[in-house]
């Protein structure tokens, strides 16, 4: 098979055999089949092009080898491990990406799983979510973090990831028959949109329980059931679970789940991690300066950014979770505590663009003596920044620069419990507010309007777990026989793919652990 790269198809011309034929210098029918592996957009020069590269089966292959953009490569395949002994029923801590993959995995191997969420199925969460937008009614229990899905699906669904690696297409490919649109598989930033989400982790769902698995609603993990450093089961709020092996999805929020952990002797560190405000600026600003003058090309969706700054504090500065055409959320678990994150649905048409800018948060900020210092330091920020009904702090950032009370918003935020002007400052240390200034007056340089034509709004401050639990290169927890700590919560993943992959490699883990 030949992959060959650099295909460039103009606007509404989708691509077909006679655009391979055209970059291999061969007849359409040489080419058997293809698939798109990538897709990209060139809006740099005079024309608009898409560029593709695609896995393509052709006649006499060799032959083509000497063209340029193009080798012999074979299209990753991801085959699922054999379970040798079916008496055994592995038990999955938490439903989100993480532990939604694993569970898959061990269900497609013939293990059965056993699934327990503590929030509720996304059908149920929804509602609890919609009305905590509209009315500041926090369910503690289910909300944007805890529930069918975890806090990925009350995002814009984003599927980009820095990681390498083959089970990446095993992640899409699920996703898309579980009901996302198949371009996923290929576009260079796919996203999924929080109102597909809900549709699509519900089928992953049932197809589990399709293979033998049960998924478990609201309950809630207390500790383990541990004997002789081995694991005998979990401790729930419904009840013990029976299990030899157990994979912890927990998720970043959890942090009274790792404090009984801790107690009961797992080797837990702290770790970096960042925290920051979320950016808002009019969509057609960022579409402007992203496509120039094809910003309102119909063939062109709403434009992303990504942005990274160094400050002369020695903090890394970066745009995270940009969500084109999205809204800022409310995404506390805790009352009296707020933390903010963005959402964007499947058209992404709102009117606003919204990222988190965060700044590197070092172990010395926070760590005292606890490896769970760092939950505290994400609590004390996100106290400072609450107010009632969950109304966020918010500054133009332009005046936050300037070290100005804001008077007149520069744009209409889309957060739906009302923002509250603050001296943004006053929530962040010298060393964050230093390297915040610096970052967003070099943006400006790099998407002209940054500045006077943006709000910052705060806090986001789980954009990743600030506490990583020591496992071995099998995947097992360094303390307790089959316990396998998995995802972004564990400390080994950041965002909806590589918890995904995670959970996959920590399934694989214990059917080979389980066959001996």
């Amino acid at each position: 098979m030949l992959k060959v790269t650099q295909i460039k198809c103009r606007p509404g011309n989708p691509l077909s055999r006679e655009d391979i034929a055209g970059k291999l210098r061969c007849l359409p029918s040489d080419i058997l089949s293809f698939e798109a592996d990538r897709e990209s957009i060139d809006a740099r020069k005079e024309e608009l092009y898409f560029v593709y590269s695609v896995y393509a089966s052709v006649k006499n292959e060799e032959k083509y080898l000497r063209l340029k953009d193009v080798v012999q490569e074979e299209k990753p395949v991801y085959n699922v491990p054999v379970m040798m002994k079916k008496n055994r029923r592995p038990l999955v801590v938490g439903f989100g990406p993480a532990g939604m993959f694993a569970g898959l995995i061990l269900a497609e191997a013939g293990c059965r799983p056993v699934i327990i969420e503590r929030g509720r199925q996304a059908e149920d969460r929804a509602g609890d979510v919609q009305r905590f937008f509209e009315q500041g009614i926090l369910d503690s229990e289910s909300n944007v973090q805890y529930g069918e899905g975890g806090a990925g699906t009350f995002s814009d669904g984003k599927l980009t990831t820095r990681i390498k690696n083959y089970r990446i297409r095993k992640v899409l490919a699920e996703l898309v028959e579980a009901g996302a649109d198949p371009a996923i598989m290929y576009q260079a930033m796919p996203h999924l949109g929080t109102d597909r989400l809900h549709e699509i982790v519900r089928n992953i769902r049932n197809k589990i329980i399709r293979l033998g698995g049960e998924v478990h609603f609201q309950t809630r993990m207390e500790n383990l059931v541990i004997k002789d450093r081995k694991v005998c089961g979990v401790n729930t709020n419904r009840g013990i679970f029976d299990a030899s092996e157990v994979i912890l999805c927990l998720g970043h929020s959890a942090s009274e789940t790792y404090r009984s952990l801790l107690e009961q002797g797992f080797e837990i560190l702290p770790k970096d991690f960042a925290a920051g405000v979320r950016v808002e600026h009019p969509q057609e600003m960022i579409n402007r300066n992203q496509y120039g003058r094809f910003a309102d090309h119909p063939s062109l969706g709403p434009a992303s950014y990504r942005l990274s700054f160094r400050s002369s504090a020695g903090r890394g500065v970066y745009s995270f979770c940009m969500c084109p055409g999205g809204t800022v959320i409310p995404a506390s678990t805790e009352e009296g505590l707020l933390v903010v994150n963005g959402m964007s649905e499947s058209s992404r048409n709102g009117l606003n663009a919204n990222s988190a800018l965060l700044v590197q948060i070092p172990q010395s900020d926070f760590y005292r003596n606890s490896p769970l210092d760092g939950f505290a330091f994400q609590k004390d920020l996100e106290k400072r920044a609450f107010h009632t009904g969950y109304k966020a702090p918010a500054q133009n950032i332009s005046d936050y620069t300037e070290g100005r009370k804001t008077a007149e918003w520069n744009i209409i935020s889309s957060y739906p419990r009302g923002v509250i002007s603050t001296d943004m400052r006053e929530l962040f240390s010298d060393a964050v507010n230093l390297s915040l200034r610096e970052a967003v007056i070099r943006f400006d340089r790099q998407i002209p309007g940054f500045l006077n034509r943006g709000i910052m709004i705060g806090v986001e401050s789980r954009s990743s777990s600030p506490i990583r639990m020591i496992r071995s290169e099998e995947g097992m927890s360094s303390f307790c026989t089959g316990v396998f700590p998995c995802g972004e919560g564990a400390g080994y993943a950041g965002g909806i793919v590589s918890s995904a992959v995670d959970g996959i490699k920590q399934a694989e883990n214990v059917i080979r652990f389980i066959n001996g």
